[in-house]
């Protein structure tokens, strides 16, 4: 539901009156938290002081540092409209009307200078294109710019507004967060149901339960938070695992969308289990499965012992090791024979990598918003064939449903009009839409088939250290193996010689290919292709256990319209296979143990006999 931005007391009052059933089952939780001095602030809110004005000086720098590194974006008159506007998505904030997303205030009120904007321009806010500014401008610059952002480029709002603007903090210090245990998990799963959060972010909490029809106070599309990965969410403030950060955001909401605060219809317990369960959902170092989003006793469990991925504080998202392990699956149990689906108990035991994309900007039709920005793989192999799992979340399933002129080899989609949108270039003024924007033509595209892709170098043993082919489908001197699946069922084998050349199929080992699960379930797409270790060499790469074989990614989101060069693409990778445990190495050891046993009893009895006067020298 698109709840208004500016609230009010009877805003908040018709709320709660609109979900008061809801409630009924969760009337006997104890209520805990801070006394409330007004019956119609909310629960762990407290009515505080406006800020103080800044000084003409510190607008004066703030001008200064806005005009030196925020006009891009933001524009000269702070309306979103800046030279890289129309290239973002979510666009830059508009800032005239006074609406800002991540605050410690209630729904509909400015926020705080220090505890909101000051944080967020420190920061930045991930999932975005607005970067931390923390070691670039200096504490004071950071000040100087926000007053001049407050005072000059907000027109429709006031901080010194003593008749319409009141400042209602969360007192998220102060208030005692539940632990995440299993109970407080399970209780959380359950309120995101009753509290209809599914219909937006989907059953397994991954963005696609309304991945269409959600817009900004702007006109622009978005997309609801994708709770799996949570170094994506607005106002982490570089804290990923957090879940402070995901209770402040459900007891304020995001002012300028569709995300309403839940402060009047929950209390503060059920904000901390919902913050609880979102936050267990962020991705593992084991995938877990929640079974469409009915947590049992068992997955909650197994939710609350989760290990968190390590973040890399260089670029805000997990840690990358940019090998790709596949392990021999005699060591995983007694089959021999490579799993068929992702449900297998032997993938437990494989090592998760995860995968980070960029969208490919570097020729045309460049990809500047990527929606698919990672994926995951694992790998097992036996003697003949190498198994890769491939999962990545994707809010809208894409099959291609008209035909259309061009041939799968081929790569030059500009002769068939397949170009990528220009700029648009207009100001809001003249144009509120921005048609010719990236934001503006989200959800508008053509339809293509969502797709993944890898590729080996063909002639990978040859390579020059430190050498490797071009990551854009090789070149003339080392030609790249592509195998690509796409959602329409899909499955070939090419030959890349370069950006701009087209494939040549490599039909006779695609037949040896198989795709073993391709399902698109609740935002996810789950991918099992089996390939063979080995190939004619002049053909297609073999593939040698011990060896660092270099391997590169790509995905494409048919609902982004991805068709051809627009795509997202991965940095080298390697691939390496575990050398298999040779046989002798589970021998010899039971024997050299036997052997240290014996030897070490003949020592004992003999030094016994000796004390005894049984042996003389």
């Amino acid at each position: 539901m698109n709840i208004p931005t500016r609230t009010n007391k009877s805003l908040r009052t018709g709320l709660g009156l609109a979900v008061g059933l809801s409630l009924l089952l969760w009337g006997g939780l104890p209520l805990t938290g801070l006394a409330q001095e007004d019956e119609d602030i909310p629960e762990g809110f407290k009515a505080e002081d406006r800020p103080a004005p800044p000084s003409a000086e510190q607008i004066e720098a703030g001008k200064r540092v806005y005009f030196t590194k925020c006009v891009w974006c933001h524009g000269v008159k702070g309306s979103g409209d800046g030279p890289a506007a129309d290239r973002l998505w979510p666009r830059p904030r508009n800032f005239n009307q006074g609406t800002f997303k991540i605050r410690h205030t209630v729904s509909g009120e400015l926020p705080l200078l220090e505890e909101d904007l000051l944080q967020t321009v420190t920061h930045g806010l991930p999932g975005s294109a607005m970067p931390s500014w923390e070691g670039i401008l200096t504490e004071e610059q950071r000040r100087d710019v926000l007053s001049f952002v407050t005072t000059q480029l907000v027109e429709d709002r006031d901080w010194q507004d003593e008749e319409f603007e009141t400042f209602t903090v969360l007192q998220l210090d102060q208030l005692t967060p539940i632990e995440p245990t299993a109970e407080s998990i399970k209780r959380g799963s359950e309120l995101v149901v009753s509290l209809k959060c599914i219909e937006c972010h989907g059953l397994e909490g991954r963005g696609d339960g309304n991945a269409f029809n959600l817009k900004d106070d702007w006109g622009f599309s978005i997309q609801p938070a994708d709770w799996h990965k949570c170094w994506n969410f607005r106002g982490t403030r570089q804290d990923a695992y957090n879940v402070k950060n995901i209770f402040r955001t459900f007891s304020t909401g995001i002012n300028g969308t569709p995300m309403p605060s839940f402060a009047d219809n929950t209390t503060i317990e059920q904000r901390w289990d919902i913050a609880n369960y979102v936050g267990s959902l962020c991705e593992r170092t084991m995938d877990i499965d929640i079974a469409g989003g009915e947590v049992t006793d068992e997955i909650a469990q197994t939710l609350a012992q989760g290990e968190p991925f390590p973040i890399d504080p260089l670029t805000d998202k997990p840690k990358s090791s940019f090998v790709v392990p596949s392990i021999p699956v005699r060591e995983l149990g007694e089959s021999l024979e490579l799993p068929v689906d992702e449900y297998d108990e032997r993938w437990a035991q494989v090592p998760r990598r995860w995968i980070g994309m960029g969208g490919q900007i570097t020729h045309k039709p460049r990809n500047f918003v990527n929606r698919i920005d990672d994926l995951w793989v694992r790998s097992v192999y036996n003697d003949t064939h190498i198994a890769f799992l491939f999962q990545w979340n994707d809010r809208t399933k894409s099959v291609q449903e008209d035909e259309v002129d061009w041939d799968p080899t081929e790569v030059n989609l500009a002769d068939y009009g397949v170009e990528e949108t220009l700029p648009g270039g207009s100001q809001f003024a003249d144009d509120p839409g921005h048609p010719g924007s990236i934001a503006w033509n989200q959800n508008k595209y053509a339809v293509y088939n969502d797709g993944v892709a890898f590729e080996f170098p063909i002639k990978w043993q040859e390579l020059p250290a430190p050498r490797k082919p071009r990551y854009f489908w090789g070149d003339e001197s080392f030609p790249m193996e592509i195998t690509k699946w796409t959602a329409d069922g899909t499955l070939a084998v090419y030959e890349g010689t370069g950006w701009d050349q087209d494939f040549t199929e490599l039909d006779d080992f695609a037949e040896e290919v198989e795709v073993k699960k391709a399902q698109w379930k609740n935002g996810r797409w789950t991918v099992l292709v089996h390939r063979p270790l080995k190939g004619d060499y002049e053909e297609v790469a073999s593939l040698e256990p011990g060896q660092y074989i270099p391997m590169v990614f790509f995905a494409w989101d048919g609902h982004n319209g991805d068709v051809g060069r627009k795509m997202a693409v991965s940095a080298f990778y390697y691939l390496v296979l575990k050398p298999a445990m040779p046989v002798e190495a589970f021998i010899y050891p039971i024997l050299m143990g036997v052997g240290i046993v014996f030897v070490e009893g003949w020592i004992v009895i003999r030094r016994a006999n000796r004390r005894k006067g049984k042996i003389f020298t």
